[in-house]
């Protein structure tokens, strides 16, 4: 049976109920500090995936032409498969012990056909001193062995673009002047053509050959107003154009236009000047597309 407890009884054990709530308040009114610490962390957080969010919803609609197109995706792919590719190479470096071995990767094939060129030289240059034959007949020869290295070379990167890329006509124009050694009447005219020209009307509209990032845009030098568009180690070069679409950075699609033909730069008349360039190497746009 309960006992029944007195006044004085009640007063002290409600003043120990009292203490007690109090206390535990008291506890647990200190560690708010630390929730509100990660609070703050997680609102900042939240900010910065909202901004990163905005820049990459920005950058969607300023190429919404290109984001989602096939030739994005191709070249997005090409971007994550060489990427994959260098990280695998710089990793296996360091466990052989060769990373300084890493860094002239991407330039072995021009150093090796450079090395073979100047074995070529030098032996032609023994072979002259040692038969005593004359320097003209060794320059020839010579002359010959670079220039099939050289075709070699040109034969290999064609059947790489035509394996790994997809290039069109630019435009719709007359082949005025194709790729390699010429001769013409006018003064300004080098004798070795780096492209094709392609003549047309002024104002022409000029398409873009291959998807790609615009790598410049200028107006400077015999080119005139022209415009470099790479994709990875390739680029393809509009030149003496009168107009200009796109700008440095910006992310152009295949058939995309670009600029319009025009005759600003070292040029003899309307006509577009077009390169394509594996690394520094020029290959003959004409093995490539069907003019």
């Amino acid at each position: 049976m309960e006992r029944i407890l007195n006044d004085d009884e009640k007063i002290r054990k409600a003043e120990e109920i009292y203490y007690r709530r109090n206390n535990q308040n008291f506890n647990v009114g200190n560690k708010p500090t630390v929730k509100k610490d990660k609070v703050l962390k997680d609102k900042i957080l939240l900010q910065l995936l909202v901004m990163i969010n905005i820049a990459i919803l920005i950058f969607c609609i300023q190429n919404r032409d290109f984001i989602f197109t096939t030739e994005f995706l191709n070249v997005l792919n090409d971007y994550n498969n060489r990427v994959s590719s260098k990280v695998v190479e710089f990793f296996s470096g360091i466990l052989n012990g060769r990373s300084d071995d890493n860094e002239n990767i991407v330039e072995n094939e021009f150093v090796k056909d450079e090395i073979n060129k100047e074995n070529v030289q030098n032996q032609g240059q023994n072979n002259s001193e040692e038969n005593g034959g004359t320097q003209s007949e060794n320059n020839e020869e010579t002359i010959m062995q670079e220039s099939s290295s050289s075709i070699s070379e040109m034969e290999l990167d064609i059947q790489n673009l035509k394996s790994a890329y997809s290039f069109v006509k630019p435009i719709n124009g007359i082949v005025s002047s194709g790729f390699g050694a010429r001769e013409s009447e006018y003064q300004n005219v080098t004798g070795y053509h780096t492209g094709i020209d392609l003549a047309a009307d002024k104002g022409t509209i000029i398409k873009a050959s291959m998807q790609g990032i615009v790598e410049q845009v200028s107006s400077q030098g015999d080119y005139g107003k022209h415009v470099k568009i790479r994709c990875n180690n390739v680029t393809t070069l509009y030149a003496h154009c009168s107009k200009i679409y796109v700008k440095e950075g910006q992310i152009v699609a295949q058939n995309q236009e670009i600029a319009t033909v025009g005759s600003t730069g070292n040029s003899t008349g309307p006509h577009l000047h077009f390169e394509i360039r594996v690394e520094d190497r020029f290959v003959d746009p004409a093995k490539i597309i069907e003019f």
